[in-house]
């Protein structure tokens, strides 16, 4: 007798939704996938380019105005930067800054309540002037797009789904006010290998997309923007190496900008110092060096120390700045600075401490590897994060590229026991339109409407498995107006069904050990006890990085079984890698865990597979990454095969 565990489909909703290979759908299914769109044509726009050959001046004097009829009046109060230190105009809107020789740029900072008429920075000269106008949207109450990891390139449907991100960007009503981009807006080599021709076609395809938005985009220079132009001029071990590409399409990689109560800093922490040299494929690569430097970390702490009165400060960077800024959780104790929005891992999580920040998944999903089903390693969709802000109140949720549906309470493979409540949103609904769910496919009953938070509406379903088969469960839930149906996974785990295994079996996980790309290596600080179905199958041994292995009886096997922790310490917690089942020869796995296996595949190949694992317990300091989830209760279904 053979037994196979359930490894279930792969996921395209935030928490829980499956779609399978687009291959095995019928007609009609395939109507719910997301379709690509044509790629918008590049609109492309003249941009203020840096004077390369002209030298700095000593001194650049100018003014910031705002231009009434038959009057102009100078602005005070605003901050102006070359990217190594910032001044203020004083009440005639006049500033006076000596610029750092290696400056290119002189920038303005947006202060809330006005927009800056023209470009927002412009090329070293002596004289520098800017104007500005007083906005008329109301800054108090807004929505922003933090998007991530977009890594555009001459591929397909990398430039498709910029193009239908920005359709949709385009489409949400009420508009947003701005798009933030938080790191490798191209898919250029880290190593600056390509060419400078390769670099061009791949800044001008992003740009010519996201020129299309009808609201501004900011972009943080991310270490896959970096390009090899103009390595003569600027080689490594010039802190400016890599950024000239960047400069001639975006403009400044450190600037801010203030819109309402919030003082947004972008930060790039990548430099080609050549002090950083990795082994890739047998060849000796330079990479960049991941720490912002000192002379950056100085304007960083001037623009902060510089925002506007009542503001606080949100950060924007490839990744969290308290691990790649020296000194950063001091200089946001500081200044108030509440949030990071940090993109690179193509994960959606949160840190709480000691500075939060928020990681916006990734709109590329996986562009370059169909195999990974346009999914993150961590089996959100492709995708990006919308922000509702109101005073100093911010909120988001996690949007699905092409997706208007998502199921957001369970996660994938969670148990469920008796009466669950399951939550599922639909964003921007339209006229009479509502959502309907079904546990077999076929029987569709309404969901309730249980509220209408920003650009969505809120639904709820009850479950009770009592009713239904042990093991995987499939929901889903539909549109009632459109084509659109989102699927999930859950498992029914009622404890009523035997195992078809008449003998026992075999749990084995290693804690704490080096686990191959594991960020975190963490044992427990108490006694952990290993509850298997609600027995105590045996016990963890405090701060002891090693394999367990426990029997598990025939007695206590059934067709779904459960697998949890108990922790003798309060705040504890501990990594391991992906708990194994060994049942008369046959390997099992947690369905969520043999999910994310195969998607990790299709980001990084075969050898992925068995990265990173787990991360167990209640402790803040677990921090999930690309190969490591947050998880406390595993599931293990049997089901007989012939």
């Amino acid at each position: 007798m053979r037994f196979s565990v359930w490894s279930g489909c792969i996921i395209a909703a935030l928490s829980i939704g499956s779609l399978p290979d687009n291959d095995s759908l019928s007609a009609a299914e395939k109507s719910n996938a997301a379709e690509p769109s044509q790629p918008l044509k590049l609109l492309l726009k003249e941009m203020p380019k840096p004077r390369y050959n002209t030298p700095v001046p000593s001194l650049v004097t100018g003014r910031v105005v705002v231009q009434s009829p038959g009057k102009t009046s100078g602005v005070s109060g605003v901050s102006v930067s070359d990217s190594y230190s910032v001044v203020k105009t004083d009440s005639r809107g006049t500033y006076s800054l000596k610029p750092d020789p290696r400056a290119v740029f002189i920038n303005v900072t947006r202060p809330a309540g006005y927009d800056v008429q023209g470009n927002w920075y412009q090329p070293l000269a002596q004289e520098v002037n800017f104007e500005l106008q007083p906005s008329s949207e109301d800054e108090n109450e807004f929505v922003f797009i933090h998007v991530t990891d977009t890594h555009v390139s001459s591929n397909p449907r990398s430039l498709q789904g910029l193009s239908r991100f920005v359709r949709e960007v385009n489409g949400l009503t009420p508009p947003p006010r701005f798009v933030v981009n938080s790191g490798d807006l191209l898919n250029l080599h880290k190593a600056l290998l390509g060419t400078p021709g390769q670099g061009h076609a791949a800044f001008r395809n992003y740009v010519g997309i996201m020129n299309h938005l009808s609201i501004p985009h900011y972009n943080v220079a991310g270490d896959h923007t970096d390009s090899c132009y103009r390595l003569d001029e600027f080689p490594r071990g010039d802190p400016r190496c890599a950024k000239p590409l960047y400069w001639e399409y975006l403009g400044p990689n450190f600037f801010s900008f203030e819109y309402g109560k919030i003082h947004f800093v972008s930060v790039d922490y990548g430099y080609h110092l050549g002090q950083r040299k990795l082994k890739v494929n047998g060849r000796l690569l330079d990479y960049p060096t991941l720490q912002v430097q000192p002379m950056h970390i100085k304007w960083l702490q001037q623009d902060l120390q510089q925002r506007s009165p009542g503001t606080f400060g949100v950060t924007t960077s490839e990744h969290d700045l308290v691990e790649y800024c020296p000194g950063f959780h001091q200089i946001a104790e500081q200044h108030d600075v509440r949030l990071q929005l940090v993109g690179d891992d193509h994960i959606v999580t949160h840190k709480t401490s000691p500075v939060p920040y928020r990681t916006g998944g990734a709109l590329a999903g996986c562009w370059w590897n169909p195999k990974a089903n346009q999914l993150c390693p961590d089996l959100s969709p492709q995708g990006y994060l919308i922000y509702h802000v109101s005073g100093e109140q911010m909120d988001c949720f996690y949007k699905g590229l092409g997706q208007r549906i998502a199921i957001v309470s369970h996660r994938y493979g969670a148990p469920l026991t008796g009466q669950e409540k399951i939550q599922a949103h639909l964003v921007q609904p339209r006229s009479g339109e509502s959502l309907e769910f079904s546990v077999n496919g076929e029987d569709w009953q309404p969901m309730q409407e249980i509220g209408k938070p920003f650009y969505r509406t809120l639904y709820s379903a009850t479950v009770d498995t009592r009713g239904l088969p042990e093991g995987v469960m499939t929901f889903q839930v539909r549109s009632t107006a459109t084509d659109e149906v989102r699927k999930g996974t859950l498992v029914v785990m009622n404890g009523e069904s035997p195992s078809p295994a008449t003998k026992g079996a075999e749990l084995t996980f290693t804690v704490g050990s080096k686990i191959t790309n594991a960020k975190t290596q963490r044992t427990p600080r108490g006694t952990v006890s290993v509850v298997w179905n609600g027995e105590v199958v045996g016990q963890i041994q405090p701060q002891t990085p090693q394999t367990y292995s426990f029997p598990i009886p025939g007695s206590n096997l059934k067709a779904a079984n459960l697998l949890e922790f108990q922790f003798s310490e309060e705040d504890d917690g501990m990594s391991l890698n992906s708990p194994l089942l060994t049942v008369q020869g046959n390997r099992v796995y947690d369905p969520r865990d043999a999910a994310i296996k195969e998607i990790r595949t299709g980001h990084w190949g075969q050898g992925a597979a068995d990265w990173g694992g787990f991360l167990v317990g209640t402790s803040a300091q677990l921090e999930e990454s690309p190969f490591q989830r947050k998880q406390n209760e595993f599931c293990f279904v049997l089901t007989e095969t012939k």
